[in-house]
């Protein structure tokens, strides 16, 4: 029962509005009741009220998937530009398959990447940026609802802090059979929730586009990219968020009167390089998919890398956040959208 409302069971809240909406809803109308059944949420017994509204939680799958799948109607306009016609890698794959020899191959692979370049090129430039600010609105409106919520169960009702305590003291008396030392993370919990929420919230919107896309096939009959994150980036301007987030944090450990404000520049700067981290994975996954290769299995062999050698998880998340932060400058979404050119079919 504690778990009633954990991730699992909370995609089944996901797909409620999913197989209620109708085409032929009043938008407006639906919105609003989409706010009112969330808002009952809050009427919830303490720690189901808690689950319910951190990242992952039933409240805010059913949240943004109501809000979502107004996106998804196949006849709003939107939908309909998220559906350009291009073929799938394993169309192409056959298609490309059917050549005997391997030269011959080799030169029809160049001549479906040089057809399909200005498809890839209007896709990114028609696409990314609505599939971006789709991804961060509903990963900052999420971020918020779940850190209100979580202010306010700590603050005034005490039920969260009441489970961190129950967790702390479980988790203190394994450490103290072990022998190990003993170590309070919710000091640090409590200093870095705003990126702890941030970062859950965009995993969870994360899954749960990749959830709606496969059961929005099976509604709606049509494939959507909503979610994808070779469509990821983040506007150039931001990086001046960076820098000013940066640049506080720094003055804040030398400079006294800063020191107040050291939890916000902290999680700013936290939460900006996470942003382009992302966008660095966004670029590398653009340029395998470009190129027609597995990008899904190349994402699989990162995480059991990852899983199998921890100590590289660091190094490959330098690497990435170095190639979101080149983007800026060097423009690389242009260069991966160039994977071959006609000189090359000579």
């Amino acid at each position: 029962m504690e778990l009633l409302l954990g991730f699992p069971l909370s995609l089944a809240f996901a797909l409620v509005p999913i197989y209620l909406y109708k085409s032929n809803f009043d938008r407006r109308i639906w919105l609003w009741s989409v706010v009112v059944v969330t808002g009952l949420f809050l009427f919830l017994p303490g720690r189901m009220r808690v689950e319910a509204f951190l990242p992952g939680g039933a409240a805010i799958f059913y949240f943004i998937s109501g809000v979502w799948v107004v996106a998804l109607n196949p006849t709003s306009a939107i939908f309909k530009l998220l559906n350009m016609p291009l073929p799938t890698r394993r169309e192409l794959k056959a298609e490309i398959e059917r050549i005997p020899d391997v030269e011959g191959r080799v030169q029809k692979y160049l001549s479906l990447t040089v057809q399909l370049k200005k498809i890839w090129q209007k896709r990114d430039a028609f696409l990314s940026g609505y599939n971006s600010a789709l991804l961060l609105v509903f990963t900052i409106a999420s971020s918020v609802v779940s850190f209100t919520v979580a202010a306010y169960e700590y603050r005034v009702t005490g039920v969260l802090k009441q489970i961190l305590d129950e967790a702390y003291n479980q988790w203190a008396q394994r450490m103290q059979a072990a022998g190990q030392p003993i170590v309070d993370f919710r000091v640090q919990l409590l200093d870095y929730a705003p990126t702890i929420i941030f970062i859950s919230s965009f995993t969870a919107v994360l899954c749960l586009g990749v959830f709606l896309r496969i059961f929005a096939r099976i509604r709606f009959k049509q494939n959507v990219v909503q979610g994808h994150m070779s469509l990821f980036r983040i506007p150039d301007t931001w990086v001046w968020a960076l820098i000013v987030c940066g640049a506080g944090f720094v003055g804040a450990l030398r400079v006294e009167g800063l020191k107040p404000l050291m939890f916000y520049f902290r999680n700013g700067l936290m939460v900006m390089l996470f942003l382009y981290m992302l966008q660095g994975i966004g670029v590398a996954a653009l340029f395998f998919e470009v190129r027609l290769m597995p990008a899904h299995w190349i994402a699989l062999g990162a995480m059991l890398i990852g899983l199998w050698m921890p100590e590289l998880i660091p190094l490959m998340a330098i690497i990435f956040l170095a190639i979101g932060l080149l983007e800026v400058w060097l423009a690389l979404r242009k260069r991966s959208l160039r994977p071959v050119t006609d000189s090359d079919l000579s």
